[in-house]
């Protein structure tokens, strides 16, 4: 028998166990476009994208700003806060489950796109979803259109190339909550290939403004961005601009330190592009959003309040 393959049935056996005893097997999907999770205090934590699974928390929901009931959760990547429940609709286990072991979900890859009534640029627009947006593949259509299935149901056409298959996955809640299994993640293409197409995916995020907790098209923070250029490429790394023991991301010497590798600043998070370049979205009055940066003093994007500050290299890369 395939070692690997026994060790996660053994993983997703254990998982519904502890499911079982945890009492926490509320599952929901985004079914927006775009909605926030909050810290207890009302303050914007995270983002969660139009097709995105959370579990419900076993604590006790908090009031919002508007007295509307936010309900506590964890996305698949193990981030936590509240979320307006109105922003989401159930999903079985069973489904979640379907939806991994099919090939038909898709990731937007543009940093926006339409659905349209219609497989043709006059089409109705029913929707428009974000970079990063999951949403279920119906049949491919004609002229470079697909029929696609968004969260809350709307069917329509989008095209071809505003979709990709989707690399990440639900493991985290398919294992029951095991932060190891951040660690079993593999990538689907070689180093070098892969640390291409991580800083190609964050450079496609250039000029996005910044927004604190955002990772979407609409705007993104530091952490945001560096997320969603792993996501996008099947890893999914510690949402926070800091290292965290149970996700891939691992400290490395600077001397080591190579394309797609995290410079981490106090409170702020870059990457590497080689040469002494950063790629960066911050909140600094003179750039606000999404830019190149520099180590180099007289270099453009050069910051000298970020000058030795540099606390770690990460890298998921051995």
């Amino acid at each position: 028998m395939d070692r690997p393959y026994f060790k996660n049935c053994i993983r997703l056996y254990e998982g519904e166990v502890k499911r079982m005893q945890l009492g926490t097997d509320v599952y929901y999907m985004t079914k927006v476009p775009q909605a926030f999770l909050y810290e207890k205090d009302g303050t914007v934590a995270d983002e969660v994208l139009s097709g995105w699974i959370l579990q419900r928390l076993p604590e006790k929901a908090e009031r919002g700003s508007a007295s509307d009931a936010r309900i506590p959760v964890q996305t698949h990547y193990g981030y936590r806060g509240y979320i307006d429940p109105s922003a989401l609709r159930p999903i079985a286990l069973d489904a979640i489950r379907r939806r991994a072991a099919g090939e038909k979900t898709m990731v937007v890859t543009k940093q926006f796109a339409d659905l349209l009534s219609q497989p043709r640029v006059q089409g109705q627009i029913l929707t428009t979803l974000s970079v990063g947006s999951f949403l279920q593949l119906i049949n491919p259509a004609e002229h470079g259109y697909l029929l696609v299935e968004v969260a809350d149901g709307q069917r329509g056409y989008m095209p071809a190339s505003s979709l990709s298959g989707r690399k990440d996955s639900d493991g985290y809640f398919l294992c029951g909550c095991d932060p190891s299994w951040f660690h079993s993640q593999q990538p689907s293409a070689d180093p070098d290939t892969l640390r291409q197409q991580i800083v190609r995916c964050a450079e496609s995020y250039l000029g996005v403004q910044y927004r604190w907790g955002g990772h979407s098209g609409s705007g993104t923070d530091c952490s945001g961005l560096t997320f969603m250029s792993y996501l996008m490429n099947g890893i999914l790394i510690y949402r926070d601009a800091e290292l965290h023991d149970d996700y891939p991301v691992h400290e490395i010497s600077w001397a080591d330190k190579k394309p797609a590798d995290l410079l981490y600043f106090p409170g702020h998070v870059a990457m590497y592009l080689g040469n002494g370049r950063y790629l960066h979205s911050t909140g600094f009055a003179r750039d606000f959003g999404c830019v190149y940066g520099s180590l180099v003093e007289g270099e453009p994007g050069y910051r000298p309040d970020l000058e030795g500050k540099c606390t770690a290299v990460g890298s998921i890369f051995s």
